[in-house]
């Protein structure tokens, strides 16, 4: 039994070689689908004992080893010979408090001086399968694998004289094989076929390449052995199960995720309220997932794709988009993605998706872990399906209820039942749908339970795509013990293949939690916030409160519930609900002069409309209509026309009061330039030009018509401006001074404002400031108008400066002359590099415009850009540039970053934001170390690599914390301990059923001696443990020993034979001091001084 005991060891060690605990690669640790119950299989518990043996014991790259010292029988001494140490042989007395050392031997037969003979044949211990276990060439090694050593391996497992026995037939093996549950994620280290079943008439299904991802479900095992595994994967979203051989599989194993809660591991915007949660429930675990990207980013994420998140139209207009992709403002009306559901406003999205909205009794539970536990009963899955169809109802077609059948799918996948409950409830409703009746017409007797890819803009869109999947279906196994492949025919079918789907696709993806499988934080499934089961933003919210009334009504909320919370960078203070309001939609729908249409083609930023009529054109009958019904109008000014430019002012109220005024710009017998009357402000002109106000008074088309016959070529200033104070005194406003019309950069009251000095001096004397603003303000560089700085003026051209140096005066006579005219800029610096635009987009500038033909980077606020055509980039990831790779975030080079960064499936090292193809060594990710080679994670390398001055043993490209054993490297076989090779270790070490001599962490071939191990010596021979081997052996202290079958057998007396003659041992010790008589084999025996003669 305790041969067998050992031999499952091996058999685990094989399949499970590697084993590390699974943790995200944008996040924290997230667990697998796999978890400890109270109730374990005898296979999982063997199993997960050894995980939690080879478990890591920190994050860090560190670990302490230690060496057993070499112990005599009644002294401790230790010298160095030819690389390895000798010492005296303990007694039989002593020798079970020995530690390991090792020893020299001498193979010529003894003689109390030195009998010379030949040297004893060197034998080599192998297995009873085809491949040997470490084997010598000419270097005395060679290179092997771990496929090389087989099941059917026999070589001698423990230190005993026992012999394993032989392996059992495969009908023997089918006979006495058990299925046992056990749930983890795996992949396949070879190519493998998958089957229908585990016994020898099974039919193959597929053929699965190396590195393919499966999810085992349960295990076969022969003497506790495991030889199959049932699995679950996808090819192509097709989804399909089956066995496999255990051996092919890399198992990834999460033992801990019923851990300690981690609620103090939570930012302090999270603590208050899982606090509260934690005293009222002190079993429910919380755990962070810290997901690695800005809040705002990730909102951003769901909003840029239209109908990636969509909201019922049931609810208040407030939850809806008012984008334009979303929502028709010239028809008042939202687009519907899907038949009564619209696009969610931004305000929703940031609602939903902070996770601490829903750190509450009724909505924590969208952050419940989706894998099975034993308190998800079939009463807790009922609870879920109450007052539904499915209510304590038989599956059409079938003796077992809904509950019992998502209970038996959810038991045997480890998929949460009452989530899948809950998901079919809100996919189904009433239970009334086309996609479950199977009658629809050209999809009779098909089924889609989950609404598996039932989208689409019509019903019957949504329905034929529906069904369609069910008619590819999926491979599954059904309650029976049948297997089935096809279309999901019958609806218990198509609730096993459905839920199959939805876990292989997501909970088995990481998205396990209602909320992962909306927001997709995770990113396992090729990327972030794209891969999400649901497009309705509020589904978490509802699915989640439905699952907590079942657990409720079905008593279960005192259980060990696990709950997996995302954490946002950069978290705003609050993301809070939107409020609900009436219709703002306060656009024009139509407006008409004289019955012709003047909206031609609708934009809802339009403020201002032109339109032109004959010159003797004495009334114009002007019709408006909003876009929204509710919305209301007011005129002002309409229909008369009495000058070359009439205006009319209408104003829209929309239903919750927001306002939007419109101009219509009517010139009779004349032409008004489109946007002629950009950024006019009539009461401002008036106001500014009190002269103007003297002539015109309250006649406010006159000064429209005098800013477009002659005020506008001038260079009057028309733009809005602040005139609190009411001064008739033209002469305090003129802006004239010896002639010249200073307006354009001179305005009195700003002057006077901006300098406290000159408004000291002149106090609101306008014509004083005009003065002193010519003869001194000018050269000494002062602004006096919003309109125009000669700082800036001067810095925008290049060409002015060539021509008028550091003279002031030059520059506002050239603004005057000619830079209105030319539409110089003079108010603000010409844009040249990165800006934001109107659009808060960031764009390069080239002389005030965007420059298309830039692409590179460029430096903003600190940060150093990416360019693409004139336009930053808002791309994260790796971006090839001049032969360059640069990381990206939101478009900047991440300096501050350095580590692993995923590009087309592939990782790569970055270095403070930039590729490096030099670097090879470990680089840590999160939590787990990875091998990068050349610049690039090398999943395909395995062994030995030097960081910081210590050798790490690596496996699959990462990091084996767990690894205790011998690794090849360069033709060397070294020893590692628990990853790390820390050069101290002597003594024996197994290996694939073999015992090997090992000194100072390094295989050492040439020895031939005694080793003690575990207080047993043992005879090593060519660096192995020779189990074959029973003779005469002679140490180092001069001493000849009796070895049985590879070890010192203390309790032997007798004579043994040596190189044909025999020798007195007593009390397994060659004792020369002896002599004497002695009845060996039938014959009285003669001993003179240990050697025996015949009597």
């Amino acid at each position: 039994m305790e041969v067998r005991r050992l031999r499952k060891q091996v058999l685990l060690k094989k399949g499970i070689a590697g084993l590390l605990s699974i943790g995200m690669l944008l996040g924290s640790v997230i667990p697998t689908a796999a978890q400890e119950t109270s109730s374990q299989s005898a296979f999982e518990t063997k199993l997960q004992e050894r995980m939690q043996e080879t478990q890591m014991q920190s994050e860090e790259l560190t670990s302490e080893t230690e060496s057993e010292t070499v112990k005599t029988q009644s002294q401790e001494t230790q010298t160095e010979t030819s690389a390895q140490e000798s010492e005296v042989i303990p007694s039989e007395e002593s020798s079970s408090a020995s530690q390991a050392e090792t020893s020299e031997v001498q193979t010529e037969p003894p003689t109390q001086t030195e009998i010379q003979s030949e040297p004893q044949t060197q034998e080599t211990v192998q297995t009873s399968s085809e491949a040997d276990s470490v084997e010598e060439t000419q270097e005395n090694e060679t290179e092997y694998s771990t496929e090389e050593f087989t099941e059917e391996e026999s070589t001698e497992e423990e230190f005993t004289e026992e012999e394993s026995t032989e392996e059992e037939t495969t009908e023997e093996a089918e006979l006495e094989g058990v299925e046992e549950s056990f749930y983890a994620n795996a992949s396949l280290n070879a190519d493998s076929k998958v089957y229908s079943g585990w016994k020898k008439d099974s039919s193959e299904i597929v053929t699965l390449p190396a590195g393919s991802y499966v999810y085992i479900t349960s295990v076969v095992c022969v003497e506790e052995e495991p030889r199959w595994a049932h699995v679950i994967f996808d090819i192509n979203e097709y989804c399909y199960e089956g066995y496999i051989p255990f051996e092919v599989l890399s198992v990834s194993y999460d033992a801990n995720l019923m851990a300690a809660d981690e609620t103090q591991a939570f930012p302090a915007d999270y603590q208050s309220a899982l606090n509260a949660l934690h005293q009222a429930h002190p079993n429910w675990v919380f755990k962070p997932v810290y997901v690695g990207d800005t809040f705002d980013y990730a909102v951003g994420q769901q909003m840029a794709v239209a109908s990636r998140a969509l909201v019922s139209t049931y609810y208040n207009e407030c939850f809806r988009s008012m984008l334009d992709r979303d929502y028709n403002w010239q028809t008042n009306t939202w687009k519907q993605w899907e038949p009564g559901w619209a696009g969610a406003s931004e305000e929703t999205v940031r609602y939903y998706m902070d996770p601490r909205n829903f750190l509450n009794e009724n909505d924590i539970f969208m952050f419940e872990s989706l894998i099975y536990e034993k308190y998800q009963t079939q009463g807790a899955v009922e609870a879920a399906l109450a007052n539904t169809f499915m209510s304590n109802a038989k599956v059409p077609g079938a003796e077992y209820t809904y509950a019992w059948l998502f209970c038996w799918v959810g038991e045997k996948y480890n998929i949460n039942p009452v989530a899948l409950a809950s998901r079919v409830r809100q996919e189904q409703g009433a239970g009334t749908s086309d996609l479950i009746s199977g009658k629809y017409a050209g999809y009779e007797g098909l089924y889609n339970y989950f609404n598996i890819q039932a989208t689409g803009s019509s019903r019957d869109q949504i329905v034929q795509n529906g069904l369609k999947e069910a008619k590819t279906g999926s491979t599954m196994m059904l309650p029976d013990g049948t297997v089935s492949s096809g279309s999901w025919d019958t609806p218990t079918k198509a609730l096993i293949g459905g839920s199959l789907k939805f876990a292989n696709l997501y909970i088995l993806k990481n998205q396990n939690t209602l909320y992962a499988q909306k927001f997709d934080y995770d990113g396992q499934y090729n990327g972030k916030y794209w891969h999400q089961y649901m497009t309705n933003i509020m589904a978490p919210y509802s699915e989640g409160n439905q699952v907590r009334r079942s657990y409720t009504n079905s008593g279960q909320l005192g259980n060990s519930f696990v709950f997996l919370i995302p954490v946002y960078e950069e978290r705003p203070v609050s993301s809070p609900k939107p409020q609900e309001r009436k219709n703002q939609n306060s656009c024009l729908k139509s407006l008409t002069v004289n019955d012709q249409e003047v909206i031609t083609a609708f934009d809802k930023t339009q403020k201002d409309f032109y339109y032109s009529v004959g010159e003797k054109t004495v009334y114009a009958n002007i019709r408006v209509k909003t876009a929204s019904s509710s919305a209301t109008l007011k005129f002002s000014n309409i229909g008369s026309m009495s000058h070359k430019v009439e205006v009319s002012t209408i104003t829209v109220t929309a239903e919750d009061g927001t306002q939007t005024q419109y101009r219509l710009f009517v010139g009779c017998g004349v032409t008004i330039e489109q946007g002629f009357f950009d950024g006019f402000d009539v009461n401002s002109y008036r106001k500014r030009y009190p002269k103007l106000e003297k002539a015109y008074g309250n006649d406010i088309d006159a000064y429209y018509e005098h800013y477009f016959l002659t005020g506008k070529k001038a260079g009057w200033d028309g733009t809005k401006g602040d005139f609190a104070e009411d001064n008739d005194d033209i002469d305090k406003t003129s802006t004239i001074y010896k002639g010249v019309d200073y307006a354009p950069v001179f305005d009195a009251k700003y002057y006077l404002n901006r300098y406290s000095d000159l408004k000291s001096a002149f106090g609101n004397d306008y014509a004083a400031a005009l003065k002193h603003f010519v003869d001194y303000g000018i050269g000494e560089g002062r602004r006096a108008s919003e309109s125009f700085d000669v700082t800036l003026y001067k810095a925008n051209y290049p060409d002015l400066q060539e021509l008028f140096g550091d003279d002031n005066t030059k520059y506002v006579d050239h603004y005057l002359d000619y830079g209105i005219n030319e539409g110089r800029c003079a108010n603000r610096r010409i844009l040249n590099g990165i800006s934001v635009a109107s659009d808060g987009k960031k764009y390069y500038y080239k002389n005030d415009q965007v420059d298309t033909s830039y692409t590179g980077f460029a430096a903003y606020q600190g940060k150093k850009y990416y360019v693409l055509g004139g336009t930053v980039s808002n791309y994260t990831g790796l971006t090839l540039y001049e032969g360059t790779w640069y990381d990206l975030n939101a478009g900047a080079v991440n300096t501050q970053y350095t580590g692993l960064v995923k590009y087309n499936g592939n990782w790569y090292y970055v270095e403070k934001g930039i590729l490096n193809w030099n670097y090879t060594g470990l680089t840590k990710y999160y939590s787990t170390w990875y091998y990068v080679y050349k610049g690039m994670l090398n999943w395909g390398y395995t062994g030995l690599t030097n960081y910081g001055g210590t050798w790490y043993y690596v496996s699959g490209g990462k990091l084996n914390q767990s690894y205790t054993g011998l690794v090849k490297y360069n033709g060397i076989w070294y020893y590692v301990e628990k990853g790390i090779l820390d050069w101290k270790y002597t003594g024996l070490t197994n290996y694939y059923g073999t015992w090997y001599y090992v000194y100072n962490s390094i295989l050492n071939w040439k020895y031939t001696g005694l080793v003690n191990y575990g207080g047993t010596w043992y005879y090593i021979q060519s660096g192995r443990l020779n189990w074959e081997y029973t003779s005469l052996v002679k140490h180092s202290d001069g001493a000849w020993y009796y070895v049985e079958k590879g070890s010192l057998n203390w309790n032997y007396n007798g004579l043994v034979e040596y190189y044909g003659t025999l020798y007195r041992i007593q009390n397994g010790y060659l004792n020369w001091g002896y002599s004497g008589r002695i009845w060996y084999n039938g014959k009285w025996y003669k001993i003179v001084k240990g050697v025996a003669q015949k009597d």
